[in-house]
């Protein structure tokens, strides 16, 4: 086994590797082929396993909890609760215990170790306006009652029961996460995707000190989504990127060739130098991908010229 660096998960009093894989499972391979690849990354390792019930329509979880039957083999659970088809469950706490039945029983197991909030940046959580669409986030300069929703409500009881060791947030939006993290105590972790990449290191204003402050873990995912290309008519209007974002690609894109590091090393090898960060997620739907990613990231620290000329392209944002 692969003695992969470890970081303490926030004032939980453990510590797990600081390199960690998603189930999203995007180019799924199958099922056996993705089986094989979670098998891969406890060879190479990795212990903590994040997913969710929106991930494959579920396939996610099936996969994670034929893969990790065994329990001979350490490792760390991290599922979450939303996408709910109807906008009134959001605010259920009976609908959320439902589904994490649901999830439990995918998972093989009678409790996991973090149990999460997906999207909490979404309105639906924190207001009963079932008229929005989904997807809708909540207005920052809004009035809610986040210490006390349902939501909040459910993690607290979850944990309570035993049905899970830690509690957290996830989202993609640092600034509405933020908030969430200012004003409701107890928990664990924070998880943010896409806020902390070469093109965007906006977690560490909105999320960091908070999180620290609170004794937080904090998790980041989606190192990879933007480095290659901009989603379309996103470059000056997306959630996630700012005005420059195609001068900052092209600048990343340019130093890439230069140096001769592959795009997704770069983007990993940058991000892990914070030590402030717990944990980070990265795909993989083949066992070569998981190898590849732990490989980059044992090589450690980018040259400190190299790290500048990333923090340089970051200063667009």
């Amino acid at each position: 086994m692969t003695a992969l660096p470890q970081r303490p998960f926030g004032q939980s009093g453990e510590s797990l590797p600081t390199l960690a894989m998603g189930g999203g499972f995007v180019r799924f391979a199958g099922f056996d082929r993705s089986i094989a690849t979670v098998h891969r990354a406890l060879d190479l390792g990795i212990r903590f396993f994040d997913t969710s019930v929106m991930y494959r329509a579920g396939a996610s979880q099936a996969i994670l909890g034929e893969a990790l039957a065994d329990p001979a083999r350490p490792h760390f659970v991290a599922t979450k609760i939303g996408y709910f088809r109807e906008a009134r469950h959001f605010r259920s706490v009976e609908a959320m215990h439902v589904q994490l039945r649901e999830n439990l029983r995918l998972l093989r197991r009678e409790a996991v170790d973090l149990l999460q909030v997906h999207e909490a940046d979404w309105d639906h959580w924190w207001s009963d306006r079932t008229e929005l669409g989904p997807g809708r986030l909540f207005k920052l300069e809004g009035s809610f009652d986040f210490a006390n929703a349902p939501v909040i409500q459910f993690l607290r009881e979850a944990k309570s029961r035993g049905l899970c060791r830690h509690i957290g947030i996830t989202g993609n939006h640092a600034r509405h996460l933020g908030r969430v993290i200012r004003e409701v105590d107890g928990l664990d972790s924070v998880l943010v995707a896409y806020n902390y990449t070469p093109l965007n290191v906006t977690a560490r204003e909105h999320i960091l000190p908070f999180a620290a402050a609170k004794g937080m873990a904090v998790i980041v995912a989606g190192l990879f989504t933007f480095v290659n290309a901009l989603p379309k008519g996103w470059a000056t209007e997306g959630s996630y990127l700012g005005p420059r974002s195609d001068a900052q690609l092209a600048a990343l894109q340019k130093l890439q060739r230069d140096c001769g590091i592959p795009m997704a090393e770069l983007a990993l090898r940058f991000v892990a130098a914070d030590p402030r960060l717990s944990t980070i997620l990265v795909g993989a739907c083949q066992p070569a991908e998981i190898e590849e990613n732990v490989a980059a990231f044992l090589r450690g620290p980018l040259p400190a010229d190299l790290h500048a000329a990333i923090e340089t392209i970051t200063r667009q944002f």
